[in-house]
């Protein structure tokens, strides 16, 4: 029965080209498994990404691909026609292609969402959901072209010049879209703000409340809300106050010119002192900077270790105010504009 032939082969290759599909199977699912799990105790020992991508990667090996190369491989041992090695051949090369598409949405699943979903707020985890979806259908697009390029009978070559002719239109017809969909996705990626940041973009100014596909909106520091298109905000020059760790502040006061000498000489030691009196305030520097048409000017900078604007505010008014109390004991006068006319008076003879 052994030497019965069937399609061109003995029953008893038969016989050892199933068992070597089998076995090969079996080994293939043992050899994952004991990767797999050893690779799960180094990612709970270790704080590196590498290990746990390649853990993901190797999680996403499914089931059918390990079969049909299983059986690829048992019939390697078989004499089949040339259009049924053929016909596996071509089987074999697509599920090659649609388990690499598996692993690629798996690393790029991990890289751009599980690595950062811990430490994301619920506005970014929504972000991240849209790059891995995006990236999703970029890779699937792509193992689509080489599935469908490795079947003999498909000129992929004219399918995607016909495609093209098609797709043109529609590039040019969504090109806004697309443009603010990849700013979108920009902004996700390079973070150049977040929601709750204070951002100014020329000469509007408010808190990022949402960021969308299409559209960042900003609430003034008024009430009112500013709608901007992704595009059109990253080709603008944005400041990102929530990022500045201090503040430098620089404030220019003037007194009258019957002001003494000596008083003038205790102005910046007057105002060192109030502002060394402070916490988180850093002192830089006072000086008398100028002889003014109606007043002797000061200048005097202090930084503020903080990034906080009301607290900068709420500073900033107390040390005015401390100044004019200053100035007020050593009977030092705070300059406006003023004109002094002379008449003179002629002397009858």
């Amino acid at each position: 029965m052994l030497n019965l032939v069937l399609y061109g082969n003995s029953v008893l290759f038969w016989f050892i080209s199933l068992g070597i599909a089998i076995l090969t199977y079996i080994l293939l699912k043992i050899f994952l498994r004991l990767v797999s799990q050893r690779l799960k105790n180094m990612v709970t020992k270790t704080n590196t990404a590498v290990d746990d991508l390649i853990w993901n990667i190797i999680d996403n090996s499914k089931t059918l691909f390990l079969l049909i190369l299983s059986i690829y491989i048992g019939s390697k041992f078989l004499k089949l026609p040339q259009n049924v090695n053929q016909t596996f051949n071509v089987i074999m090369i697509i599920t090659l292609w649609l388990q690499v598409g598996f692993w690629a949405a798996a690393a790029f699943k991990y890289w751009f969402m599980e690595r950062n979903i811990d430490q994301s707020n619920g506005r970014q985890k929504t972000n991240l959901s849209i790059i891995n979806t995006i990236g999703k259908i970029f890779i699937w697009s792509v193992i689509l072209i080489l599935v469908l390029d490795s079947i003999p009978s498909i000129d992929i070559t004219a399918l995607i010049a016909s495609l093209g002719i098609g797709g043109i239109a529609v590039g040019l017809a969504v090109q806004n879209i697309l443009e603010d969909l990849f700013s979108s996705v920009t902004i996700a990626l390079d973070k150049p703000f977040m929601i709750g940041d204070f951002i100014s973009v020329g000469d509007f100014s408010g808190s990022v409340e949402h960021i969308g596909l299409k559209s960042t909106r900003l609430r003034s520091v008024s009430g009112e809300q500013l709608i901007f298109s992704n595009s059109d905000l990253l080709n603008s020059r944005i400041q990102n106050f929530k990022r500045m760790d201090r503040r430098r502040v620089g404030i220019k006061v003037g007194v009258t010119y019957q002001t003494s000498p000596s008083q003038l000489k205790t102005i910046p030691e007057t105002i060192k002192n109030i502002i060394s009196s402070f916490e988180s305030i850093t002192f830089e520097r006072a000086n008398l900077t100028n002889f003014g048409d109606f007043s002797i000017d000061f200048e005097f900078s202090y930084y503020v270790e903080s990034s906080d604007l009301q607290f900068h505010l709420d500073t900033q008014e107390k040390i005015l105010i401390q100044l004019y109390e200053s100035f007020a004991k050593e009977n030092i006068e705070f300059a406006f504009p003023t004109q002094t006319i002379f008449v003179e008076q002629e002397t009858k003879t």
